[in-house]
């Protein structure tokens, strides 16, 4: 997987370089030239989604036993950072977010059922937030296979979701568990399949709580929109003509691609190339196009290196604490 995850990251950038030479080098500068050192602008729109993503995570903990928001924030940023940078899958990130709240004194059990809970309502958040920019681009442009197919991967979306709650319903980890304790009797399969059974019981009772995952997803579907926005202030800062609407569709969309292609770390390439078709349709210029999504990478970088170095600190910190001292 990791091999696929480096051979999608070359030709993710080969895609880049070559929808830029295709454009040329000079017109897509000149879209960042226009808004000189402003473009910065754009990179404190990851702020508001982190806080909001943080606020979504925080509403699946049962009332007692919500973990700190500085951690919350803090395991979201480096959670975010990983899957953003690292060859991954999307997947190591989560577990990232898991074992930052557990080194903090959350329940082992508690910290990986929300994790699995908060991935179910980020795919929800996605699914609406795609269905929201088909329909302004069917408003927009009612003719076009593109909606067809939006609308098919719409519905794959939903089942995928459907699987992935059934599945997490359904206690697979002491499923697991149980096959193992079957093949070596012995306390330490023992204590294996207690742990299991304790993170299926979390799992289902944070999937009771149906009140509190449409809480999530809701404001999970906000840190989307706020994503939007700055697509469209980019957009004004490099003087590129744009409504509100049309931002929403290439954000919603390439964010939906950018999903369904997850081995792909950030979505490299994919991303770009939805943004130049999205623009095709819309009547923007490619390079136009190219240039937002390049916009939205210069966030992404901005806040998700530093991500990376407060993860490995803190596994610093952990490694070193667990290092036996001298004398």
């Amino acid at each position: 997987m990791r091999a696929l995850a480096f051979l999608a990251i070359l030709i993710g950038l080969g895609a880049v370089a070559l929808l830029v030479a295709w454009q040329g080098a000079e017109s897509v500068a000149g879209h960042f030239g226009s808004a000189n050192w402003a473009i910065l602008l754009v990179t404190l729109f990851a702020l508001p989604e982190w806080v909001l993503s943080a606020a979504s995570w925080r509403a699946l903990f049962p009332p007692g036993r919500v973990p700190p928001s500085r951690d919350l924030l803090t395991a979201i940023w480096a959670g975010t950072s990983v899957n953003l940078l690292l060859p991954v899958a999307t997947i190591g990130g989560e577990v990232v977010k898991a074992r930052y709240l557990m080194q903090r004194g959350c329940r082992g059990a508690l910290a990986v059922a929300s994790v699995f809970a908060d991935k179910t309502v980020q795919a929800i958040s996605i699914l609406v937030w795609s269905l929201i920019g088909v329909a302004f681009l069917v408003f927009r442009e009612p003719a076009g296979d593109i909606v067809f197919y939006a609308l098919l991967g719409a519905f794959l979306l939903t089942l995928g979701i459907a699987g992935f709650i059934a599945v997490q319903r359904a206690k697979p980890f002491g499923f697991a568990a149980r096959r193992a304790l079957a093949l070596g009797r012995s306390e330490r399969w023992q204590s294996l399949l207690d742990d299991a059974s304790g993170l299926d019981e979390e799992i289902r009772a944070l999937y009771r709580r149906k009140a509190a995952l449409a809480a999530a997803s809701f404001i999970r579907l906000a840190a989307r929109v706020v994503l939007a926005g700055e697509v469209w202030v980019a957009a004004w800062l490099m003087g590129i003509p744009m409504t509100f609407a049309e931002a929403v569709i290439l954000k919603s969309l390439g964010m939906a691609l950018r999903s369904a292609a997850f081995v792909v770390p950030g979505g490299i390439g994919l991303q770009e190339g939805a943004y130049v078709a999205l623009g095709l349709i819309l009547g923007i210029p490619p390079d136009a196009t190219l240039s937002l999504s390049l916009a939205s990478r210069l966030r992404e970088l901005v806040f998700s290196v530093p991500g990376l170095l407060i993860w490995q600190l803190g596994e610093g910190r952990v490694m070193l604490a667990r290092r036996p001292t001298a004398g």
